[in-house]
C-alpha cells in the first residue's frame, strides 16, 4: 500500500509495431510534449528501456570521466557511489559531481547547482536544480506511466563530456539521442507504453501534482504527529519512525516495508488518490 509506484488501470491494445510510422510520429510527440510540460528546452530527452536505475548506468557509461557523489548519505547515494566503481577506466583529468536530489531512504530534499542529478524520486515535485548538466527519472513513479522506461535528459551544451556513438553498446546514450532524432530507439520499443504515457502526459498539471502531495504529506505528519517523522515533512515519500503503525496493522494493510522487513515504514504521497490516504489514516487513528 502506497509503494513508490503509482497506481492506475489501463487497457492494452497493441496495434503497430515500433517500427511503423504511427509509432515513429507518437514517440516525437511524446518527447517533444515531455520536453514543452516541463520546461526542458535545453536538454535532450531520451527514453532508455528498463529501470531509474538502468538510467543512472547507461550516464554512467556514457560519461567520459569519474563521478564524485556529494550530499546526502543514504541508500542511493551509496548505490550509485559503489556503481560508479565499475568504471574505473575513464579519465580522471576532470570530476563530474553528482548528487540525489531527493534521498527516499531518509526523505530528504537535496539541492546543489550544476551537478548530474538522479530524479527518480523526486522531479517533478522537485524542480531541477540550475545548470544541470544531465538528469534522470523514469515513468512509473511521480510521472504516472508503466514501469519500463528511464527518462534521461542531457544538457544540449555537455554532450562533449559523454562518449559517441560508435561505440556499440546499448548503454550508450549517444546512439538513443541518434535513433530519438529519427523517431526511433536502438531497441524494440515497448508501444504501449508511449501510448499511455502521451495521453497521461497531455493531463498532468504539475501545480495540481504538488498541491496533493502537500496535502497528503500533511495528513499523514497531522495523523501520526510531527515527532514521528524522519526526514522532510513534506515530499514524496514520508518515513516514519519504528512503532508508529502496529505491526498487525502493517501485515494488514500492507504497508510499504513491511514485507521487506525494513525498520521505517514508509507512504508515498503520490501513489493513489487522497481520499484513499484519507481512509487509510482514519483507520490507522483509532488503532494507535
Amino acid at each position: 500500500m502506497f509503494g513508490p509506484n503509482t497506481y492506475f488501470e489501463d487497457k492494452v491494445k497493441i496495434e503497430y509495431s515500433h517500427r511503423d510510422k504511427i509509432f515513429f510520429d507518437l514517440f516525437t510527440e511524446t518527447r517533444e510534449l515531455f520536453s514543452k510540460k516541463f520546461n526542458l528546452d535545453d536538454y535532450d530527452v531520451l527514453f532508455v528501456p528498463g529501470s531509474g536505475t538502468i538510467g543512472i548506468e547507461s550516464l554512467f557509461y556514457s560519461l567520459k570521466y569519474r563521478v564524485d557523489l556529494v550530499g546526502v548519505d543514504g541508500t542511493f547515494k551509496n548505490r550509485w557511489t559503489e556503481m560508479e566503481k565499475g568504471y574505473v577506466n575513464k579519465s580522471k583529468a576532470k570530476k563530474l559531481q553528482m548528487c540525489v536530489l531527493y534521498e527516499t531512504s531518509c526523505s530528504t530534499h537535496f539541492y546543489k547547482e550544476g551537478c548530474i542529478i538522479d530524479a527518480i524520486s523526486a522531479f517533478p515535485y522537485y524542480d531541477i536544480p540550475k545548470d544541470t548538466k544531465a538528469f534522470v527519472t523514469c515513468l512509473n513513479k511521480q510521472l504516472g506511466s508503466y514501469v519500463g522506461l528511464a527518462v534521461v535528459c542531457i544538457r544540449k551544451d555537455f554532450w562533449d563530456n559523454l562518449i559517441d556513438s560508435g561505440k556499440m553498446s546499448y548503454l550508450n546514450l549517444a546512439r538513443y539521442k541518434e535513433y530519438h532524432d529519427m523517431g526511433q530507439a536502438p531497441s524494440t520499443s515497448p508501444t504501449y507504453i508511449y501510448e499511455h504515457f502521451y495521453k497521461h502526459l497531455q493531463e498532468f498539471d504539475l501545480q495540481e501534482f504538488r498541491k496533493r502531495i502537500d496535502y497528503v504529506s500533511d495528513l499523514i505528519v497531522d495523523t501520526v504527529g510531527e515527532e514521528n517523522i524522519i526526514g522532510d515533512r513534506r515530499g514524496p515519500a514520508i518515513t516514519l519512525k519504528n512503532g508508529v503503525i502496529p505491526e498487525k496493522f502493517a501485515r494488514e494493510h500492507d504497508v510499504y516495508g513491511y514485507w521487506a522487513g525494513r525498520p521505517n515504514y514508509q507512504m508515498f504521497t503520490y501513489t493513489d488518490k487522497p481520499e484513499q490516504y484519507e481512509k487509510f489514516l482514519k483507520e490507522l487513528k483509532q488503532v494507535r
